[in-house]
């Protein structure tokens, strides 16, 4: 046996303890506490404690809403949050207001919670949207937030707008269907999905054209694979009526 002075260890008992916990944006952290417990041959012990802290980035890819698809690319989403451009906000406040007010109106008919208007998130969207207008293309960003992007030929004068054209997918989206995800609906998904507590949102007008790109960016993502039957709540009485006349 090992000697400590003039003593001697007589046994020792070495327990592991592992804590898991997945947050929000789906990093692991994992906290593995190692306690050895040394006794010696005159009745005395000792303690040792060393506690290691794993963060593991999720691998994870959100679903394109045109294609169905998922977009070939991973990252890790702490990162790629945290590396995504921000640019001061130009969008005027009341409009962005407008369209969280639309957000939540549409949300309440599915029972979810409200979202919260980031500024943060929103100097995201306004990165996103003046790249868009730049290069006069709708292209999403894969950013690790949730997105949902919109173009008009004109300008769009109120926020809740875009909220309403993405919501009407609410028209295809069908409840009975046992899928990761259906076609022609993740605009809709993305809007009323029950995890996402945050709202980013922001428009740009295009230079050549002159059409406006409307993002808006969510936190926690939406339309993660596996989870779309938990977070898309039934909309009581008829789902499928839904009507341009809807507002907030």
């Amino acid at each position: 046996m090992a000697d400590k002075g003039d003593k001697k260890i007589v046994s020792t008992n070495t327990k592991t303890d592992t804590k898991v916990e997945t947050k929000e944006d789906g990093v692991v952290v994992k906290t593995i506490t190692t306690t050895t417990v040394d006794k010696y041959d005159d009745g005395s012990s000792s303690t040792k404690t060393q506690v290691q802290t794993i963060t593991e980035g999720a691998q994870m890819q959100h679903i394109d809403p045109k294609t169905g698809k998922p977009s070939g690319k991973t990252y890790t989403i702490s990162e790629a949050k945290a590396a995504a451009p921000r640019e001061k906000v130009t969008t005027e406040r009341p409009w962005l207001e407008q369209a969280v007010r639309a957000h939540n109106f549409y949300r309440k008919k599915h029972g979810v919670s409200k979202l919260s208007l980031n500024d943060d998130l929103c100097k995201v969207a306004q990165a996103w949207a003046n790249k868009c207008a730049a290069d006069e293309k709708m292209q999403h960003s894969q950013n690790g937030f949730g997105e949902n992007i919109h173009w008009c030929s004109g300008d769009v004068e109120n926020g809740k707008s875009p909220v309403r054209h993405w919501y009407s997918e609410v028209k295809e989206y069908d409840y009975k269907k046992d899928a990761d995800f259906q076609k022609g609906t993740g605009h809709f998904t993305q809007v009323v999905w029950k995890d996402t507590k945050e709202l980013g949102i922001a428009k740009a007008k295009g230079v050549k054209e002159g059409g406006t790109y409307v993002v808006a960016i969510y936190n926690p993502a939406g339309n993660l694979m596996g989870k779309l039957k938990d977070n898309v709540m039934k909309r009581p009485g008829n789902p499928e009526k839904y009507s341009e006349t809807d507002s907030d």
